[in-house]
């Protein structure tokens, strides 16, 4: 399913303002995008940082309605410009390593089908899925990623082992863990969000307690959000709440599902073929992480691929 008529002229606008040097595109967002925002991307060429673009909720009812569109487009470029000038040329072209190495982090991407892709940039194998480093920076409240290339090493004469090491201290710093039940995620409820934050071991306890089963984990900013579940010990309390091995179920590369095993009433075989078909679905296939579930063992403390006789296929 291709994007609405109303976000394609807005793009087409956008793109004609900018000229030929730009690209701009919209960007994929979270299933569960607690933002709710449309996000549109504009990179210039021999630039390697793409900067977003919010496009907020009033100004897309208007866009539908087939009003407001040169007023829209006008405040984007602006909104552009204002955001490129604060990233400054140090961070568009990632020349001195030495400014860059706070803002490297690192996320989970499909891997395959990105065999290609992969060849150009470093990254780390992970179960069955890649591990990909980015540049992150946040200008104005907005968060921009970039990702990281071979040539990036070759300029900062850093190996990929160091960016790692980086990155494994930056990634958790910089995206503070986030859980929320499926219906406060999908329900946007910022009270939920800032329970969670403040106190995610009790917020997940409290809901857990009435009940609830299902919780979906991402970062704050809901992108990449799919790695938090690299971040040390935080499956680890998550089961220790639940005196269970947790199932995660890969929604996408922005978040994951997470629900007890002894809790589901699914087996694994089931929760594979509903990954399966949302990976298939038109919107989604971008954003795919997996078409495996994964199993955290508690006893083992470590992530695998649950295998449908709960065998498991340690990283």
């Amino acid at each position: 399913m291709g994007s609405e008529k109303w976000l394609q002229e807005l793009l087409e606008k956008i793109q004609e303002r900018m000229g030929e040097e730009y690209q701009v595109t919209e960007v994929g967002k979270p299933e569960w995008n607690v933002a709710d925002k449309t996000q549109i991307g504009i990179v210039k060429k021999g630039e390697r940082t793409g900067i977003l673009l919010n496009l907020e909720p009033g100004n897309v009812k208007w866009l539908k309605t087939g009003t407001g569109l040169e007023e829209a487009v006008q405040c984007l470029v602006e909104k552009y410009l204002e955001k490129r000038s604060m990233l400054g040329k140090e961070l568009l072209i990632g020349q001195w390593f030495e400014m860059m190495k706070e803002r490297i982090v690192y996320a989970l991407e499909r891997k395959e089908g990105n065999e290609e892709a992969l060849k150009h940039i470093p990254w780390e194998p992970y179960l069955d899925m890649a591990m990909v480093f980015y540049l992150v920076e946040t200008p104005g409240g907005d968060t921009n990623y970039r990702v990281i290339s071979s040539h990036d090493l070759e300029v900062w004469k850093v190996s990929k082992e160091e960016i790692l090491q980086i990155a494994r201290e930056n990634t958790p710093r910089l995206g503070e863990p986030l859980l929320l039940t499926a219906e406060d995620a999908v329900g946007g409820n910022k009270e939920g969000e800032e329970a969670s934050m403040r106190d995610m071991e009790g917020y997940l306890t409290e809901h857990f307690q009435r009940g609830v089963s299902a919780f979906v984990l991402t970062n704050q900013y809901g992108f990449y959000g799919a790695s938090v579940i690299l971040y040390d010990g935080l499956l680890e309390r998550i089961a220790r709440i639940w005196r269970d091995d947790v199932l995660v179920i890969p929604s996408s590369i922005n978040e994951v599902m997470i629900v007890p095993s002894c809790g589901s009433t699914k087996t694994i075989q089931e929760w594979r073929e509903i990954v399966q078909e949302m990976n298939q679905e038109e919107v989604q296939k971008e954003t795919a992480l997996s078409d495996s579930v994964y199993f955290y063992d508690h006893k083992e403390g470590k992530l695998c691929i649950a295998t449908d006789d709960y065998k498991m296929i340690f990283d």
